[in-house]
């Protein structure tokens, strides 16, 4: 009879030390790969978020501004706009204000108008609408409605052709980071809608019954 001998071969100690280093090493890389897809998936979509936010101010404050009757204001972080004569009265109504407000150092955009009843909305003379405390009056009176256009930047700057109420360009400047990137954004419209027939002094407009 022939005997029969079998071999077992183990790794020796060197060839299971090789084993782990090159474990390691490819567990690494797909560990910094995933990290680095990660970082850059956050910061695009960040990105994304934060330029949807621009167009959406950009739609907003140049629909507004276009079918603006008058800037009326522009005191500190606020643009004081008489927004619309919607019943046709050839005055400003409560309801009828909007600040563009920049908080401050300029660091968020947003607007703020009001909602009286219908019985208590009544109309404001253009030189109330142009005295800086009104904004408090009517804040602690009548309802208010905040809608934040641009969350969080930095140095908001609103650059006007010509003083309130003979406004007709408006150019608003702000500066938003992104991916530790400082970027200038700027939206430029002008009044399309402009009611200069009605004023009559830089603090006074034509009332109904004038002749």
């Amino acid at each position: 009879m022939s005997s029969r001998k079998s071999h077992f071969y183990g790794f020796s100690l060197v060839e299971l030390i090789i084993a782990l280093m090159v474990m390691a090493i490819v567990l690494t890389a797909v560990v910094t790969l995933s990290y680095a897809l990660s970082s850059a998936y956050d910061s695009t979509g960040d990105i994304s978020e934060k330029q949807a936010r621009v167009r959406y101010a950009n739609m907003r404050i140049t629909e507004l501004i276009r079918h603006s009757k008058l800037v009326c204001a522009r005191f500190y972080g606020d643009l004081v706009v008489w927004c619309a004569d919607d019943n046709d009265d050839n005055q400003i109504n409560v309801s009828e204000i909007v600040y563009l407000e920049t908080g401050y150092g300029g660091s968020y955009i947003r607007l703020l108008r009001f909602t009286p009843n219908a019985g208590d909305d009544r109309n404001i003379s253009l030189s109330l609408v142009q005295w800086l405390y009104l904004k408090n009056i009517l804040s602690s009176r009548y309802p208010q409605i905040r809608t934040t256009l641009i969350e969080k930047c930095d140095g908001v700057k609103i650059i006007l052709d010509e003083y309130p109420p003979y406004t007709k360009l408006v150019n608003i400047a702000f500066n938003i980071e992104e991916d530790n990137q400082v970027r200038t954004y700027q939206i430029s419209t002008s009044l399309r809608c402009w009611a200069g027939h009605l004023i009559k002094t830089s603090s006074e407009l034509v009332t109904q019954d004038d002749d």
